[in-house]
């Protein structure tokens, strides 16, 4: 049996097209073909049923990609380790990161990585919006989380854990009050997400530390950090941001931090993967990425104690 020409089968079968595959795996389309075919020959069955519009496994494709997917990926962890024991790392990495966070906080951890590791090639996706692994074949994807974790089909990873607080601008607490509850905040106008967060940002913690959301009333939706402050500076809405983002505005009075019966839910940075064993090359780089996170924001945790106890 050819390993290659069986890799390339499993990645058929995986993306669900000869033109996917190619794709993901970075030959032209007529390779695909050419080595699929070569491999049904080899083994005289069908594996494949083609035709214009779709493609779909036989019953012995099933088989032997239900036989054979999680060895080839055991080999290749195996083959990544042993090159990086022997300090040449390699192959493809396609991440996703917040676009703002990730410029921000993640654009030297990941360049200084690609330079550590020339014979790995990274392909980074930077969106505000959530991104589905599995459908976008991306190895790992770096995201904002808050709230429970529902999707059974997806690893999680917690890389960071910053304190949010409820926060509004000093002229829109005298147009519409200071809310002392959860509950009060559904009758306010309040600034939500998009996309990101499932759309509702607005997650605290219960009795027990047991998580749960309130739905509050939205005009103003966005996807971006800086338009979220920018929106509470501006009155728009009552905002809930990590406090490392706005504590100088709370400090010099710009904005107002609420006591609620409930404290909010903390914002997470995770790496999300497919329900599948990490490969090691991107094992490697979420490390790196989570010491990254954890220097810098103890700096910038630091630098806001300073500010504070200066007032």
């Amino acid at each position: 049996m050819n390993l290659n020409h069986l890799k390339v089968f499993i990645v058929v079968a995986e993306q669900g097209s000869v033109l996917a595959a190619s794709k993901a795996l970075g030959v032209p389309n007529s390779t695909v073909a050419r080595q699929l075919a070569q491999f049904e020959e080899q083994l005289g069955m069908q594996l494949v049923l083609r035709s214009t519009r779709y493609l779909r496994l036989t019953d012995e494709g099933k088989r032997i990609y239900a036989k054979t997917a999680a060895l080839v990926e055991q080999l290749d962890e195996v083959e990544n380790q042993i090159t990086s024991e022997q300090g040449s790392l390699a192959g493809k990495i396609t991440l996703a990161v917040p676009s703002e966070f990730g410029a921000q906080w993640l654009d030297t951890a990941i360049a200084e990585f690609a330079i550590e590791h020339p014979r790995v090639s990274i392909e980074c996706i930077t969106s505000m919006a959530p991104l589905d692994p599995v459908r976008r074949d991306i190895d790992v994807s770096i995201a904002y989380h808050r709230g429970n974790f529902e999707d059974s089909s997806l690893i999680m990873r917690k890389l960071l854990r910053l304190e949010s607080v409820v926060v509004a601008a000093p002229h829109l607490i005298e147009k519409h009050g200071t809310p002392c509850s959860i509950k009060a905040l559904e009758r306010l106008p309040c600034i939500s997400t998009l996309l990101a967060l499932k759309e509702n940002p607005w997650h605290f913690m219960g009795a027990k530390q047991r998580l749960f959301h309130v739905n509050v009333g939205s005009r103003y939706k966005v996807d971006s950090s800086r338009m979220l402050i920018t929106g509470a500076l501006k009155g728009i809405g009552y905002a809930i941001i990590p406090r490392v983002f706005c504590e100088e505005h709370i400090g010099e009075g710009r904005l107002v931090e609420l006591e609620l019966d409930y404290p909010p839910a903390p914002l997470e940075v995770v790496a999300i993967y497919p329900n599948r064993s990490i490969n090691h090359r991107s094992r490697l780089l979420v490390k790196k990425i989570a010491q990254t996170l954890a220097a810098k924001f103890a700096l910038e945790n630091s630098a806001v104690k300073d500010r504070s106890s200066a007032r």
